[in-house]
């Protein structure tokens, strides 16, 4: 394996841990079939038409009013019931991607949308008060990209965008399907178990000594 000089990274199950059972409940609440938009095949509908961009939040809100039969849906509720997602951000593993970031190019990676990355580009973030971006070189986002994974075109963006190699990236993911798209164009792949800590597992495979120890 050629030597590796960029990592990225997926964010839900990888970098927060993840809570999928506290998201749909609160969908749910809000009168929204969550098996059906977020079911076991992936988003759907106008949920996945704001995670690629083809709507906005406020259309969203618009769109989530209108299938649980409510006048309207608030910006603020919408997020609440997003922000379900999120169980906690383990400080740990943002302290692993700053040791990374003195010898890597860390980008994140991710299937997401205005509502999650409001509260995530924020202070909130962390314990630390630093937002995600503090702890990335770059953010890709699959609204603000119009790709979502596991199509290829959202790896050969991120690629493209900051001129790395696909031969010297490694993607951290844990759905398997978006590891086998990303090596598909290259990327060598990671898989986590979700919310799982991948700390010894990429020190391992990136040929480390010890996990204490980040010298190029």
């Amino acid at each position: 394996m050629r030597m590796i000089k960029n990592i990225l990274f997926d964010m839900g199950g990888v970098i927060f841990r993840q809570n999928t059972a506290e998201a749909f409940r609160r969908f749910r609440e809000a009168g929204i079939d969550a098996d059906y938009y977020m079911g076991e095949y992936g988003q759907k509908d106008f949920f996945l038409d704001v995670e690629t961009g083809k709507i906005d939040a406020e259309e969203f809100c618009r769109r989530m009013a209108s299938a649980s039969g409510c006048e309207s849906v608030s910006w603020e509720k919408a997020q609440y019931c997003w922000l379900g997602f999120i169980r906690d951000v383990p400080v740990e593993r943002l302290h692993h991607l700053l040791e990374l970031k003195e010898h890597y190019h860390l980008c994140l990676l991710s299937n997401t949308n205005p509502f999650i990355m409001d509260f995530t580009r924020s202070q909130r973030f962390s314990s630390d008060g630093k937002p995600i971006s503090f702890y990335f070189d770059s953010l890709f986002c699959s609204y603000e990209m119009g790709a979502y994974k596991p199509n290829p075109d959202i790896f050969q963006q991120a690629l493209n965008r900051d001129g790395m190699k696909a031969e010297e990236t490694l993607f951290v993911d844990d759905s398997l399907k978006n590891i086998l798209a990303a090596e598909a164009v290259g990327i060598k792949g990671l898989h986590v178990k979700q919310n799982a800590d991948w700390w010894e597992d990429l020190n391992v495979l990136l040929g480390k000594q010890s996990s204490k120890t980040l010298g190029i």
